[in-house]
């Protein structure tokens, strides 16, 4: 992600996750749902898309490496 991207992962007491993106312009959102049902091996219910995801990107290539470490 670049400056400025944020995915908020809220967590309820039933357990259940809900998840919003900012500042993720694009269908590079659609990356986030994928990442996060990896990480909690879990599938999506349901999802909508922010008013950010008709705009475009500034950036026109971005690299990321995100490495993941189980304790």
């Amino acid at each position: 992600m670049t400056t400025g991207e944020q995915i908020i992962v809220r967590v309820t007491a039933d357990g259940s996750v809900h998840a919003e993106t900012k500042g993720i312009k694009g269908p590079k959102c659609l990356d986030s749902i994928e990442l996060l049902e990896s990480l909690l091996d879990a599938t999506a219910q349901s999802s909508a898309f922010t008013s950010e995801y008709t705009e475009t990107s500034t950036a026109s290539t971005t690299e990321v490496n995100d490495e993941l470490h189980q304790r």
